[in-house]
């Protein structure tokens, strides 16, 4: 019991700071370009947490990068995007976040190896 009580604990506060973080990036730099920032952040700190002790892949993957990124918020830009009859724009958005979270990816778990 002690162990889930942890993992809750875990999650909690890297909820809470994923969630501050993405607010944050909603206002500074805000619209597409702080859901990317948000999206390719949380995509490195997975990265960086793949080879670590599980309760920092607790406290980072399910909690911090959970609520940081946002793929509700990345459908809905690209949904207006094409509402709007700007397809090359929402393509573009579209490649340029599945490119960078996946380099971001990498480099995350590059530099957890490293560490």
């Amino acid at each position: 019991m002690n162990a889930f009580f942890s993992s809750l604990a875990a999650v909690a506060a890297g909820g809470f700071l994923g969630g501050v973080s993405r607010w944050a990036l909603s206002r500074v730099p805000g619209g597409l370009t702080g859901t990317w920032v948000a999206n390719v952040l949380g995509c490195a700190a997975l990265g960086m947490c793949v080879a670590s002790p599980s309760i920092w892949v607790t406290f980072v993957g399910a909690g911090f990068a959970g609520a940081l990124s946002t793929l509700s918020t990345l459908s809905k830009e690209l949904g207006a995007l094409l509402k709007a009859q700007r397809s090359r724009a929402a393509w573009s958005y579209f490649f340029v976040t599945i490119t960078g979270g996946t380099v971001a990816a990498l480099a995350g778990l590059s530099i957890a190896y490293w560490l």
